[in-house]
């Protein structure tokens, strides 16, 4: 499976998993810009002072050696599904969503374009939020914020106030629980994402449009048959 969803992700005990594009080609870009780096120190050897060509190499090469173990550190799969729920794997941790904390994927919209996300739409909030590692839940704030600042300018679109809409207070209480801090804010986030969105949970795609929809679609399958094979 490579540029879209399909079978050749399933294996033997029914699971599902999704390749995750940035993590393609690290080890030949690695490599690559470990032989460039090499290249450019035998040309200096004996030499008082660099050449540009030289300069330009050495800056390449070690460009090229940070982003090929960027991409190595990146995991094989971001998305991986079987009978126990849905999985995002992250460099920084995962959260896992079993199969009735969330009523269906999609993939979400503002101002009618279609984003780069996958979405869910929660129904167990703590469910989520309870077993979220605190690293990770910084890491997506930080890597979602122009999606959260986006929901914000629509919602003042509307006639909300924006100030209102970025406030995020000191709690977050659930019908079940109350989270301060890092969780407290990423429960403020999800809940005005879904005011604009409908979606609570994000995953970030590299797929075109018909291919994140057929993703959800797949993904929405599995959750009916599934929960219609636990109930009977």
């Amino acid at each position: 499976m490579q540029s879209e969803p399909n079978p050749e992700g399933q294996n033997s005990t029914g699971s599902v998993q999704i390749p995750q594009a940035a993590s393609r080609g690290g080890a030949a870009l690695l490599l690559l810009s470990a032989a460039v780096l090499l290249l450019a120190l035998v040309s200096i050897i004996g030499m008082k002072q660099l050449a540009g060509w030289q300069a330009v190499l050495l800056l390449m090469a070690g460009l090229g050696i940070y982003a090929g173990w960027a991409k190595l550190a990146e995991p094989q799969y971001f998305l991986h599904y079987d009978a126990n729920g849905v999985s995002y794997l992250h460099r920084h941790g995962s959260w896992h969503l079993p199969w009735h904390s969330f009523l269906y994927s999609g993939v979400p919209q503002l101002n009618q374009q279609s984003l780069a996300y996958i979405g869910f739409r929660l129904t167990d909030y703590d469910g989520f939020l309870q077993p979220l590692p605190l690293r990770l839940a910084v890491r997506l704030m930080t890597e979602q914020r122009e999606l959260y600042l986006a929901a914000i300018r629509q919602g003042c679109s509307t006639g909300q106030c924006a100030g209102e809409l970025l406030a995020e207070g000191s709690y977050f209480t659930t019908s079940k629980q109350q989270y301060n801090g890092v969780k407290a804010a990423f429960g403020w986030r999800m809940q005005q994402l879904n005011r604009q969105t409908g979606f609570d949970v994000f995953v970030p795609v590299s797929l075109t449009e018909t291919e994140a929809a057929e993703l959800c679609r797949q993904i929405n399958q599995a959750r009916l048959q599934l929960i219609q094979n636990t109930v009977t």
